[in-house]
């Protein structure tokens, strides 16, 4: 226990000193098979004798987030190594996950046993990680925003998924040694690019082949799909969330969200702005740019969400077409798996929102998963 508590003493000391920016570095080519094809904040090269996995940083162009070189534990190290790249053994056999999203990717890859800690438990739906939590084989770390670092400690996970943030370092769990993976997928620019993490996530686990084919079905799938809204001429206007507290949080015009609803033949009033990530905007805002939308869809935790509920969260929310003629949708992320499926299954959603726009594109019943009418 007196072990325990100076490394304690020490993270408590060091938060003070940790860097607001994270880790930046200058961006080096390595000769290498790239094996990345659509994501643009990550690139996977096989070295020989090892694997580069660059993370670029979404916040500075052509610097690099992280650089990991991932090498197989019962591997000798071999001599050609990055000098700057952090080294991680693989199959990594025990994992801090911050997201239900990683954790959803480990157990599709068939290596939910390496998830032996996580955040924010009450988001997690996967059987294993539920159950375990209540016997005590996964552990709970408390919160993302501050985890509790005695338990992380003691669980002493050869790695944590964590997700970076502008300006903004990982706290505390920085100072205790051990490796930090920058999941920045959310950061894509498009939906294949994020599934393609699932490459990234393989690798950690020694599943590369299980991943990649996961991940050539979701290319074809998705694919498939967009041709069938391509090139349509009647295109319906979409918006999503709303109004939080004074703030829209709405897709920028160049993230993956934006580009999902282009692939499945909507117009969205942003397409044209050049963010990445959200906007924040005020609702005079978005009702003079999107007052007319044909459809509204929100993603939401409240059960029995209705318009009822809609307009009882801000009264004006009533004066959008889309209320008044039945084109809100919600998407329940606690009644569905949302979260656990569409980042590294985007085909999923993207059916569903084909289905919804342009439904002279299937045949039968529309079958919504995901998606349904607020009434």
């Amino acid at each position: 226990m007196a072990f325990l508590r100076n490394i304690l003493a020490t993270v408590f000391v060091a938060i003070f000193l940790v860097a607001c920016n994270g880790g930046s570095t200058t961006q080096v080519e390595v000769e290498g098979d790239t094996l990345t094809t659509h994501a643009q904040l990550l690139t996977i090269k096989d070295c020989g004798g090892y694997t580069l996995v660059d993370v670029e940083n979404p916040w500075k162009e052509g610097a690099l987030l992280k650089r990991y070189a991932l090498v197989h534990r019962d591997s000798v190290m071999p001599k050609n190594l990055m000098a700057e790249a952090e080294v991680v053994r693989v199959p990594v056999k025990s994992a801090l996950v911050y997201s239900s999203v990683h954790a959803g990717a480990f157990d599709e890859l068939g290596s939910i046993d390496v998830v032996t800690g996580i955040v924010d438990a009450e988001y997690y739906k996967i059987p294993q990680i539920v159950e375990g939590v209540k016997i005590g084989t996964v552990v709970d770390a408390g919160n993302s925003m501050a985890p509790t670092i005695e338990k992380i400690v003691e669980l002493s996970p050869e790695a944590i998924l964590t997700s970076p943030f502008q300006n903004a370092g990982h706290g505390a769990i920085e100072k205790l040694g051990i490796t930090i993976i920058e999941c920045a997928d959310y950061m894509e620019t498009t939906p294949l690019g994020r599934a393609e993490w699932i490459k990234f996530l393989g690798l950690l686990v020694d599943k590369a082949d299980v991943a990649n084919a996961i991940y050539d079905e979701v290319v074809d799938k998705y694919n498939t799909l967009s041709a069938k809204v391509k090139g349509v001429e009647n295109k319906p206007t979409v918006i999503s969330e709303m109004l939080i507290d004074g703030v829209w949080f709405l897709p920028g015009g160049r993230s993956y969200m934006a580009q999902m609803f282009a692939d499945a033949g909507a117009a969205y009033p942003w397409s044209e702005d050049k963010s990445t990530g959200s906007l924040q905007l005020d609702f005079a805002t978005v009702y003079d740019k999107a007052y007319n939308a044909d459809y509204w869809i929100i993603k939401n935790y409240e059960p029995n969400f209705s318009l009822a509920s809609l307009e009882s969260r801000y009264p004006l929310n009533k004066k959008f077409d889309a209320f008044s003629k039945g084109g809100v949708y919600v998407i329940n992320t606690v009644e569905t798996s949302f979260f656990e499926d569409f980042p590294f299954h985007p085909e999923m959603l993207l059916q569903e929102y084909i289905q919804l726009f342009h439904p002279e594109t299937f045949e039968g019943e529309r079958n919504f998963k995901y998606l349904r009418q607020v009434k």
